[in-house]
């Protein structure tokens, strides 16, 4: 391995002494790895750290005034890269608080050199030994990635990942500032339809994940925004569809077949247009062409659906309240309209 093709890269958010070790491990096994530390607004306290590492350790170090977030870190560190490590073809992110070694990395960095076009992911496995809020947060994620995106990944939130200088330019335009920025970052690694690759890792976790960073609800928000946004969309939706028909099953006063038909449709056809432009607008943001069109035969499609479901299970299970039943079957197809509209009607 040529050591100037790659550039270990940390992002440093107010580090104790396991970043001093970690950089200790690194040049007891290699003098010639060039370092590159993001100081993300550590302040002056953790100023001797840096210093240290500078000093003893031969890292270059780039200090953020304030902290501006991890994604914001890799962003700056790739365009260092590709401005000053003219030989370099790839960097290893590592992280600086214990969770990964020196041996995990330099697997990633080999796995990198046989893979050249490829993302790879060192992923870990999360077993009994995994505090709770690490094991939560990556299952969640986990799943909710591979049920908005297709993405099927074990450790989706590891921050020991090998990004070639070819994918750089790009991955500095992609959304997110902080912790949802690694996530996005797969996401754009699909869309573009580049190689994600994985290789496994040690877990490690020391204290409990104690010196971690990551904001429970801020950063977890950001992580699953499309889907919250879309839950909340699709709530907004059904609160608007309610109201449309109390008032216009009052503005038909006599509440026969037909009104009450009338007053569905109606109320149907506003919410289904408030949900169309808040989908379009603030969802996906995304518009494809005869989005329109697309979405009310969508709407069309899951209205008849679900009455003949309902309808079908109505008979078979002998239920009298098709209330239920109905609550049931929009539920499922709530998660089928997510794709639909995801793949086919605001694709992007």
């Amino acid at each position: 391995m040529n050591a100037a093709e790659t550039v270990v890269v940390i992002p440093s958010l107010e580090p104790d002494g396991k970043l001093i070790q970690l950089l200790k491990n690194i040049r007891q096994h290699n003098h010639q790895l060039p370092i590159l530390i993001i100081n993300d607004g550590s302040g002056p306290d953790y100023q001797p750290i840096f210093q240290e590492a500078v000093a003893d350790y031969q890292a270059n170090l780039i200090n953020f005034s304030e902290n501006q977030g991890k994604g914001a870190a890799l962003k700056k560190a790739m365009a260092v890269i590709q401005a000053d490590y003219p030989d370099s073809k790839q960097m290893v992110t590592i992280d600086s608080d214990g969770q990964h070694s020196y041996e995990d990395m330099m697997k990633c960095v080999a796995f990198a050199e046989e893979n050249p076009d490829a993302l790879v992911l060192g992923t870990r496995s999360f077993g009994k030994e995994v505090p709770f809020r690490s094991k939560f947060g990556n299952i969640l994620t986990r799943n909710i990635l591979r049920f908005t995106t297709g993405i099927n990944i074990e450790d989706t939130q590891t921050g020991l990942r090998v990004i070639p200088v070819s994918m750089m330019a790009d991955f500095e335009q992609v959304a997110g500032e902080r912790f949802e920025y690694e996530t996005n970052m797969l996401i754009a690694t699909k869309n573009n339809q580049w190689p994600l690759l994985t290789q496994p890792i040690s877990t490690i976790y020391l204290e409990e994940n104690a010196s971690s960073h990551f904001r429970v609800i801020a950063d977890s928000v950001a992580i699953y925004g499309i889907f919250f946004k879309y839950l909340l969309s699709s709530v907004a939706s059904f609160l608007v569809d309610v109201v449309a028909y109390a008032i216009l099953i009052q503005l038909l006063t006599n509440l026969t077949l037909s009104a009450i038909l009338l007053a569905s449709i109606g109320a149907r056809v506003i919410s289904a247009i408030f949900n169309y432009f808040v989908n379009r607008e603030l969802v996906f943001n995304e518009d494809s062409s005869y989005s329109l069109v697309k979405y009310f035969s969508l709407v069309a499609i899951q209205i008849v659906t679900s009455a003949l479901i309902v309808y079908l299970l109505h008979l078979l299970l002998g239920v009298n309240s098709t209330v239920i039943l109905k609550i049931v079957v929009d539920s499922l197809l709530f998660f089928l309209s997510y794709q639909i509209q995801k793949k086919y009607i605001f694709r992007g």
